[in-house]
């Protein structure tokens, strides 16, 4: 008993050390990664193991589990002191009197904290499940999305949501695991209407197909904006990681040349606001941060791929990416062999007066896009003059809010953001 106890003090507390630091670049990377990922969103659980640990270990005279536990949940409550900070960044933004701006009728329905420890839950909400909204014209196959809608006596606010999923550019699929249910429920019970699409991934598609297919899904909702109770004009793009590089991409280029499909005719891709969750704003550097990351061993690539493809990550026919292979692989070669197409992928090339108000968000432990892209694109956005809120999470790391939504602090916290913003917006 006494080193089962020990055993659960020492590694709680290890856990919970890693939620407070940030991961060298290295060998250890990848391996440090996994755990570093569970221990931030999972810190409410290693702060409630410390505390009884550390009582068991008072209760028993083991000093050494009493010390274990009273560090595990001083580091843990630290943690969630951090992701949960408070910030002013809608007040730059939007000016003094932003919570003022949001209608009434919305700011009932806010969260009044950034965090509770309560799960986050909401009423269940309908869901038209793989609703055709267009066609893959370089593939031929349905473009296909899930539509959540306000559930029955929850007035529509008029915003639409595309919601375009974490992939890397090459894995994972809309509605993940179940991973972004607990958000896009969430938006729908506050009147929002979401469309979770699932947008063509490579090596089937490059990125202007990939950008296309986001394009499409605008000219669907927004032709169909009557039948859905959204209002064309009130069109917010959305997305994690990859996806929110291209949902940055579609809201920078509205009615572009190259960008917009040829099949959508003259229909308007402008859209009313964009939110990015740790998305990249500029390929050249987001590559050269990529490339930090070590390799996978050669031998154990073949049986990655096979488990990535048992788990739902990979498609059949998918094939496991390095992480420094994913951008040059999507956009057709490294910087230098392709500098044209990395200028036209990257969102801060596009930044104008045309942008629409930007919700940024990111960790401050992130290892893939470095945080210092979002405060480029934060300047030069604000250079015209376009709203944009750029929220550091201190602490926090990649996909932060897909691992143990409901109980995530982080995941909380932005949703806290989330919601401020589109109810400025509406």
């Amino acid at each position: 008993m006494k080193q089962l106890l020990r055993l659960l003090t020492i590694s709680t507390a290890w856990l919970a050390f890693l939620a407070n630091v940030r991961l060298p670049d290295g060998r250890l990377l990848p391996l440090l990664a996994i755990p570093k990922g569970f221990a931030g969103p999972l810190s409410p659980f290693l702060a409630l193991i410390s505390l009884k640990g550390a009582l068991l270990g008072l209760w028993r005279r083991d000093w050494l589990a009493l010390l274990a536990g009273l560090a595990g949940l001083f580091l843990a409550r630290q943690h969630i002191k951090n992701v949960t900070a408070p910030h002013d960044e809608f007040a730059f933004a939007f000016g003094a009197d932003w919570q003022a701006r949001i209608p009434p009728h919305l700011q009932w329905r806010l969260r009044t904290k950034r965090y509770e420890v309560r799960p986050l839950t909401s009423p269940a909400a309908p869901v038209s499940e793989n609703t055709v909204i267009g066609c893959h014209h370089e593939t031929g196959e349905s473009l296909l999305a899930d539509i959540w809608q306000p559930p029955a006596g929850v007035p529509h606010t008029g915003i639409g949501i595309i919601y375009l999923h974490c992939s890397g550019w090459h894995y994972m699929d809309k509605d993940f695991q179940g991973t972004t249910r607990p958000l896009l429920r969430y938006l729908a019970n506050q009147g929002h209407v979401i469309a979770d699409v699932a947008y063509t991934l490579a090596p089937k598609a490059t990125i202007i197909p990939m950008v296309a297919d986001v394009k499409r899904a605008i000219a669907w909702m927004k032709t169909n904006a009557t039948t859905w109770g959204i209002n064309p004009d009130r069109i917010v793009l959305m997305g994690a990681s990859a996806g929110a590089h291209l949902a940055l991409l579609a809201a920078y280029t509205p009615n572009h040349p190259i960008l917009d499909p040829a099949d959508m005719g003259e229909m308007d891709t402008a859209v009313h606001g964009v939110i990015s969750y740790y998305g990249m704003s500029d390929t050249v550097s987001g590559h050269e941060r990529l490339c930090h990351i070590p390799a996978t061993p050669p031998l154990l690539t073949p049986w990655l791929e096979k488990m990535l493809k048992r788990g739902g990550w990979l498609a059949a026919d998918g094939r496991y990416v390095e992480a420094r292979h994913m951008i040059p692989l999507t956009l057709g070669g490294l910087p230098h062999e392709e500098p044209d197409m990395h200028q036209l992928a990257s969102p801060l090339t596009h930044v104008g007066s045309h942008c629409p108000p930007t919700l940024l968000i990111n960790g401050s432990h992130d290892i893939g896009p470095d945080i210092g892209q979002h405060r480029q694109l934060q300047t030069a956005l604000y250079r015209h003059h376009i709203p944009c809120v750029h929220v550091e999470i201190a602490g926090a790391d990649h996909a932060f809010d897909l691992i143990a939504p409901r109980w995530s602090p982080a995941a909380q916290a932005s949703l806290y953001d989330v919601e401020r913003f589109l109810g400025l917006i509406v």
